[in-house]
């Protein structure tokens, strides 16, 4: 897994089970001039971002382990947060139910596979233009309900 160097676009964590489909999706990140550390699920993903604080993280939903969503939602809570692109396919709750999901917890795009690579690189160059997103972190208030509160990166913060 290679680190972030100086002539790099971007530091991006891939993290899907399917080693064939990771691989090839590696090599075509590689080739646009980004560094890629890959993971094979959720948890493995997550440990790896906590030591790299990546600029992207790329990520299926459906996984052994930790699945995708979990992870977004894992990630929505650290500090600085990445930004989150989600893509799924192999499953009939794919479209309908898994990527709209990940839309709500967080994730910056949300890709059906299969993806084209000149619809998937371009999703990836727009996404890393975008400002990073705010951490969120859940509260508990006085009278004990949750409160959400947005961090900006500007260090304040307002409850939603």
């Amino acid at each position: 897994c290679p680190t972030h160097d100086l002539h790099s676009l971007a530091s991006i964590l891939l993290i899907d089970d399917d080693e064939n489909l990771r691989n090839m999706t590696a090599a075509l990140l590689l080739s646009a001039g980004h560094t890629v550390d890959t993971a094979d699920d959720g948890n493995a993903g997550l440990a790896l971002y906590k030591t790299r604080l990546h600029d992207l993280v790329i990520t299926d939903i459906v996984m052994d382990e930790m699945d995708g969503l979990k992870l977004i939602d894992e990630l929505r809570q650290t500090e600085p947060r990445p930004r989150v692109i989600a893509m799924s396919g192999g499953h009939r709750f794919s479209r309908p139910i898994y990527l709209p999901t990940a839309k709500r917890l967080g994730a910056e795009r949300i890709l059906a596979k299969p993806i084209m690579p000149d619809v998937f690189l371009r999703t990836v160059a727009d996404v890393l233009a975008e400002p990073a997103p705010a951490t969120v972190r859940h509260t508990i208030g006085r009278d004990g309900s949750a409160a959400r509160i947005e961090k900006a990166e500007t260090g304040t913060g307002k409850p939603k």
